[in-house]
């Protein structure tokens, strides 16, 4: 079971890797001929991850996770003991946090931008533009999650295997509420934070993760959602053609 998964997941980071890489090498049209698309991409990317960890830009994350984190670790056997001992969800209720914070809600959300794209009529690049924040946004949040988990070698609170800190599903969960709110303003954004918040406690009501995993996770996915909502307005242009041969995907860097 564990290795289907391991392969699901490196397929999927091989599907988003291979869009992008294709968006890439078809916007030569779009580009001055001198310019290296793929420097350029490599710098945008860049400059989301170095966002991320931009002091000034992240103060008020970085103060609230320096509270934060350590008051969680202090409380995490109580916390634990009061969720088993009295649950915050029935089994059915949880079960729709770890399905939202595992994939429904990427998928939910990527269906909403196609969706209001075609009934707003927005232009397909601004549609594709706004797939390609999604994409960068939870693949690099769960990749970095992934990593740290490596490294930290927490074991969870039910003993099964030594992936707890931090929670996946809650890093993943705050990545794509950011994305929401950037993409369509607070009040859908509170929802989807809501969302994130339920994706957290509904970890922890199922002995999968310790308290402190999942406000570090919040944090993390937080950090990651802002770093490339602020790049993605600044910088990166996703656009298409079609024609009655192909269909040419493409990026536009400022010159």
């Amino acid at each position: 079971m564990m290795a289907k998964l391991k392969y699901r997941k490196m397929l999927c980071a091989l599907l988003c890797t291979l869009f992008l890489v294709s968006a890439l090498h078809a916007q030569q049209p779009f580009l001055d001929q001198n310019t290296n698309w793929l420097k350029g991409y490599l710098s945008h990317y860049y400059h989301g991850i170095r966002n991320t960890w931009d002091i000034k830009y992240q103060k008020p994350i970085l103060i609230a996770g320096s509270v934060l984190i350590p008051i969680s670790l202090l409380l995490d056997n109580q916390v634990q003991s009061y969720a088993q001992k009295h649950g915050f969800y029935s089994d059915n209720i949880s079960r729709i946090g770890d399905l939202y914070g595992h994939r429904w809600g990427y998928y939910t959300t990527l269906a909403v931008i196609i969706t209001t794209g075609i009934i707003t009529d927005r232009s397909r690049q601004r549609t594709l533009s706004n797939t390609g924040l999604l994409v960068e946004s939870i693949l690099t949040t769960s990749t970095i999650t992934s990593i740290i988990k490596t490294i930290s070698h927490r074991q969870r609170p039910n003993g099964k295997g030594y992936r707890s800190y931090p929670s996946g599903h809650t890093s993943s969960a705050f990545a794509l509420a950011m994305v929401i709110k950037y993409l369509y303003g607070k009040y859908p954004g509170y929802v989807a934070y809501g969302m994130a918040a339920f994706v957290a406690s509904s970890r922890i009501n199922d002995n999968k993760h310790y308290l402190s995993d999942v406000v570090s996770g919040a944090l993390l996915g937080t950090l990651i959602g802002r770093a490339f909502t602020r790049q993605h307005s600044t910088e990166l242009q996703y656009s298409i053609e079609l024609n009655s041969a192909c269909i040419q995907l493409g990026l536009h860097f400022p010159l």
